[in-house]
């Protein structure tokens, strides 16, 4: 019997989904192209555009295109993703912002297609971009945490055969040879990345699109009979930013693997041509001597002083513009400051929001005039709300000239690890012996820069036995915050174990400081650690305390109210908190204050 070939598997989506689907592509094409977010037109277009995967499509598929994402692109743009639903097409965006009006020609003197970027036409880009072809999940995870290893964080896209690790950049980038140069420097530093990421007229694969590839019969993954249509999305999301020089200085201290074949020098750093990422910082910069604001440059504080007045900071060891800004601001610079401190010391530094408060109340307090205390409580709760992804809030001109020079590397928490939300909502499954696990694996790695454990080494850290680790491990494995891969045999380990080397910055983290992690492996049961961790990740949240049922409490991570009862008396005997209960007519109310 002949096969009946199958043209078309794409997906068609419903008119809700294309609204999520456009809504998920603007926030992206928006950390990509931070210029779409302006109000009004700026000088460099982006473009989406559809390649043809199916030879029964014979429509003209014409590329999207914007300078800014406002009300009226986002409309064409669900047109347009209506015009491709459910069709075999490939959907891809410039890396580079381009001159739409500009009118170039190709070598054989026939015009470049009007509508998309090309050598000629490219302005800027705001990214640097790693494509990690045909290696699998496991060999990218590798690769991902070299990148980790040197503090670059990167949206992390999968292709359908491969991943894009896109590096967000804290300007413009003018040069045109930028993607050439980094993709040099990462083969050169032994990085697994595909060599044709190389010129300004670069299209890489958009996220929250398909990849139609097994439907066309020039590529290698046709299939004339089973075409795999593959959903593409991120797996990372990340909102921080760098300095270009800076991503190149830390590559650059890697040994290389293979010969450069243009030396990185300092100078070549220096003169790559770069500019500010929006129109209106452009104009800022043009206008700063118009600004009424004075600005008066601190240039000494009271050290000792201080110190003792921020007694739950180590304020020593802050950047001396930190120092600077805590000693006190005077009016037009402080809302400038609290949008920059408050979301420092909650990202960079893991505070929670009560002693942000407590913190930005003795700065009021030091401000010129002082600012009122409730006010400051105010401003602190809605701008830890609005949650701020980066290290930090934008440290302005102006706070740059007042304050000096900050580098945001210098202050690095080493006695803290981060866990990430999503680690907590999972308790109501998770054995109670995996929690164990996991922070053992987080604090011996944060300790001793361990990056692969064996059975063996988790035994050791986690203080159980080889039986205990074989049954939870599992759990962790499949929910993937742990990682495993093959081992050397002739050492009798089948597998090593790694920490997934990443979390979607969108679901934010917890901060659980060092110490208390080992007094819990070392006094608390699998289960009272489990609930202090979850009393930890709540009472840390938006709000100053949180209210809930006991049931609440014992569904969230999978217990009864009545083991719930016990393990809240057995963690306030043994000094974890503070418990007392009252009665309000027939009804028992517990009150649980954290001693940590």
């Amino acid at each position: 019997m002949k096969k009946m070939k199958i043209f078309n598997q794409v997906p068609v989506l419903t008119d809700g989904q294309i609204d999520k689907q456009a809504e998920k592509q603007i926030r992206f094409l928006k950390a990509i192209h931070p210029q779409l977010e302006e109000s009004h037109w700026n000088d460099g277009r982006i473009e989406l555009r559809p390649v043809k995967r199916e030879q029964r499509i014979e429509d003209y598929l014409r590329s999207f295109g914007s300078w800014r994402l406002g009300q009226k692109d986002v409309v064409e743009l669900k047109k347009f993703l209506h015009a491709i639903n459910g069709k075999g097409v490939d959907l891809y965006y410039s890396a580079f912002a381009f001159d739409f009006d500009m009118v170039v020609y190709k070598k054989n003197g026939k015009p470049y297609e009007k509508g998309k970027v090309n050598k000629e036409n490219a302005l800027f880009t705001s990214i640097l971009a790693a494509d990690f072809d045909d290696i699998t999940e496991e060999q990218f995870l590798q690769e991902k945490q070299r990148l980790l290893d040197l503090d670059i964080e990167t949206i992390d896209v999968f292709s359908g055969h491969g991943w894009q690790s896109i590096i967000l950049l804290n300007h413009r980038v003018t040069d045109k040879g930028i993607l050439k140069k980094f993709t040099g420097l990462m083969m050169a530093k032994g990085f697994r990345v595909d060599s044709a990421i190389v010129d300004a007229s670069r299209v890489l694969r958009m996220p929250y699109s398909f990849n139609c590839k097994a439907l066309d019969k020039k590529s290698k993954y046709y299939d004339s009979i089973n075409p795999k249509i593959i959903a593409t999305t991120d797996h990372f999301w990340t909102e921080r930013r760098y300095h270009v020089a800076d991503v190149f200085g830390k590559l650059n201290n890697l040994p290389d693997v293979v010969e450069q074949t243009t030396p990185l020098t300092e100078i070549d750093l220096e003169t790559i041509p770069t500019a500010p990422i929006s129109n209106a910082e452009r104009k800022a910069e043009k206008n700063k001597a118009k600004k009424e604001i004075e600005i008066v440059e601190i240039t000494q504080i009271d050290v000792e002083h201080l110190k003792a007045v921020y007694s739950m900071l180590d304020f020593k060891r802050l950047p001396l513009a930190i120092q600077k800004i805590l000693a006190g601001s005077q009016a037009g610079l402080r809302n400038k400051v609290m949008f920059f401190i408050i979301p420092f010391l909650r990202n960079k530094l893991g505070l929670d929001i009560q002693t942000i408060r407590t913190t930005m109340t003795l700065w009021g307090e030091r401000c010129s005039p002082i600012l009122d205390a409730d006010e400051i409580r105010k401003e602190v709760g809605r701008i830890y709300g609005l949650g701020f992804k980066g290290g930090h809030g934008v440290y302005t001109q102006e706070l740059f000239q007042a304050y000096g020079y900050l580098d945001f590397d210098q202050y690095k928490i080493k006695d803290e690890i981060k866990i990430t939300n999503s680690f907590f909502e999972e308790f109501a499954v998770l054995p109670d012996a995996s929690v164990r696990i996991f922070l053992s694996m987080k604090l011996a790695a944060e300790l001793g820069e361990v990056k692969e454990f064996s059975k063996k080494d988790i035994q050791r850290f986690a203080n159980i036995s080889e039986r205990t680790v074989e049954r939870n491990i599992k759990a962790l494995v499949t929910k993937k915050y742990v990682s495993k891969r093959r081992s050397n045999r002739r050492k009798g380990e089948t597998y090593v174990y790694y920490l997934t080397p990443y979390f979607s910055a969108a679901e934010g983290y917890t901060t659980l400081g060092n110490a208390l992690v080992d007094k819990m492996l070392k006094e608390l049961t699998d289960g009272e650690m489990k609930l202090y961790c979850f009393l930890r990740r709540k009472s840390g949240n938006q709000e100053d305390c949180f209210w809930a049922s006991q049931k609440y409490i014992a569904d969230q991570i999978g217990k009864t109210q009545q083991g719930l009862s016990l393990m809240t008396n057995n963690l306030d005997n043994k000094g974890f908190l503070k418990k007392t209960t009252e009665e309000n007519g027939k009804i028992k109310q517990s009150k649980y204050v954290l001693k940590f």
